[in-house]
Parts: C-alpha cells; structure tokens; sequence
C-alpha cells in the first residue's frame, strides 16, 4: 500500500506548473468508430500499455498524471457532454470488457457504468472508497479527496503492472504533495472571508464549500426567487453560473437580485480535440479559487501569489 497524504507544502503559484493535461486519454465514440487505428507493423514492438478506462474527465485527468507514459487512459465521456449519467456506446463498452483497470465515481453517478463494470477485469468505484456521503458526486473539487484518490488509484496500476511500481508511486506522491498545497491555500484564503454564501447552478461545489465552512446555495434546489432573497439577505454582489451547466435560472436570480454573473469551472466536461490546451486539474483550481476570493470578501493581503 501506498502511503498517507504527503505533508510537503508547495506554493500554489508553483504548483500549477507541476501538472501536464491528459496526455494519452482518448475518447471513444461512435462518431469517432469506437478505437482508434492500430499502428503500423514494426520490427520491435514496445510493451504495450495496460489501458485504464475513465469514465469523467477529472478522473482520467487523475489517472493519466499518475500513470504517465506507463499506462494508456480512455476516458468514456464525450467532449463538451455532462458525465452524470452517461449513456454507454457500443465502443464504450468493449473498452470496459477489454480495460485493464475501469476508474468510475460511484455511488450511482453514472449507473449504465457502474453496471458494466461490474464484469470488468479490476474496478475501482472511486466515491464510495472515499466518503460516506455520495452527493454531491463531484469530490473532486476538494483537493483532500483527491489526494486520497490518487492513493486508491497508484494501489490499483500497481497491481495492475508492478514492473512499474516505482513510476505509479512517485507519480501519487507528487500529486498528494501539490493537491495538499492546493488545499492550505483554500484553507488560509477562506478563513478570514466576510462573507460564507455563494449562490451557484447546481451545487457541485457544496462538498468543497462545506469542508471551509462555507454554504454552496444550489438554485436548482433553492429555487430562484429563495436564491434571489439569499442574495439580498446577505449582499452578495455576484452568483455563479457553472463551465457545461445551462445558466438561465442563476441570470434569472441575478436579474432579479441585481447581482452580476461570473463562473466557476466544476472540471466535468472533457475538452474537444483539436480545441485549446485542456488546463490541468491545479490551474483549474486556482482559477475557482480566485473567482471566489472578492464576492466573498476574503482578506488576500497576506498571501504570497
């Protein structure tokens, strides 16, 4: 087994720098038939991968920085497509009969997935393995979950393949140490904030907000005019619309709040091929933990990025 969350500490400025976009996850869809090509015959082959399906983006973000050039990632969701849910393709189903290793959230999440995968070589559902409660699916958006993911996820490839043992651990090793940081700085820039509200879409974020005592107020389950009269209650100048959520309803509380809109990322949608340079999992955090820092009035001025 691997073991415990690294203690190191890394600056988050630095720590972004730490982690490449997905470099070999692939999507399988029928628009795309299914796998890709083989290549061309050689006179040596090299070993070839264990292959490691995903079925979100976040997870197959996860799994390929910790497996690197060791493993081959497929993740099952489509670009620019929620992953809750997801309706399995022919394709993507003999992706999880022929996977090495199926990575899937869990806990009901994306039940056609978690069905298949029931008859997979190895499966690991993350959710359950990492908190009694199963919603909001997103743990991902807690850096403390995810650093214990990357535990579950190294124990995994290692049984997988232990030849590579050595790349699998370091691989977790170095992630725990950054998601850490990424954590103490949530954690130093949240508690010393005026204000502990903030309305959003569709509660993605209420995992993260409760573990720094904050309040994620969901409009799709508060409703609009509940969410507008918690914006005037507690003078929020700004609700949140979510990256790959419809955001009518929060404009719809802005509106009548007269609160302006801005956007956080809930890292769901898997970016389109051939688009712009997919963020990695730390910029993407730093990105959420910005745009939360003035609407709730946090006390920055002691922070080193």
């Amino acid at each position: 087994m691997l073991g415990s969350v690294a203690s190191a500490r890394l600056s988050f400025s630095k720590a972004k720098h730490l982690a490449a976009p997905v470099a070999g996850a692939v999507w399988l869809a029928t628009v795309l038939g299914g796998f890709p090509p083989a290549p061309a015959a050689a006179a040596t082959r090299a070993p070839a991968r264990p292959e490691i399906v995903t079925s979100a983006y976040a997870l197959a973000q996860l799994a390929s920085y910790i497996g690197g050039k060791a493993v081959q990632v497929v993740d099952l969701a489509p670009p620019g497509a929620q992953p809750e849910g997801l309706s399995l393709t022919a394709a993507g189903r003999a992706a999880i009969e022929h996977a090495a290793l199926v990575i899937d959230v869990g806990d009901g999440y994306q039940p056609q997935v978690e069905a298949a995968a029931r008859s997979a070589r190895r499966h690991l559902s993350l959710l359950p393995e990492l908190s009694k409660q199963a919603q909001p699916f997103e743990f991902w958006l807690d850096p403390y979950l995810m650093s214990k993911a990357a535990v579950l996820i190294a124990n995994q490839l290692v049984a997988v393949d232990p030849t590579e043992r050595r790349v699998f651990e370091n691989g977790s090793r170095n992630f725990q140490s950054v998601a850490v940081s990424i954590e103490s700085d949530f954690e130093s820039t949240f508690t010393d904030c005026t204000r502990n509200e903030f309305v959003t879409s569709d509660g993605a974020f209420q995992r993260l907000a409760a573990s720094f005592d904050l309040v994620d107020v969901s409009v799709d389950a508060t409703g609009v005019k509940k969410s507008a009269d918690i914006v005037r209650q507690y003078s929020l100048p700004t609700v949140f619309s979510e990256v790959g959520v419809p955001s009518g309803l929060v404009q719809e509380v802005a509106k009548s709040a007269r609160a302006s809109v801005a956007s956080l990322n809930p890292l769901e949608l898997a970016p389109s091929p051939g688009g712009p340079a997919p963020l990695s999992y730390f910029s993407v955090m730093e990105f959420d933990l910005t745009a939360l820092e003035t609407p709730l009035a946090c006390d920055t001025s002691g922070d080193s990025f």
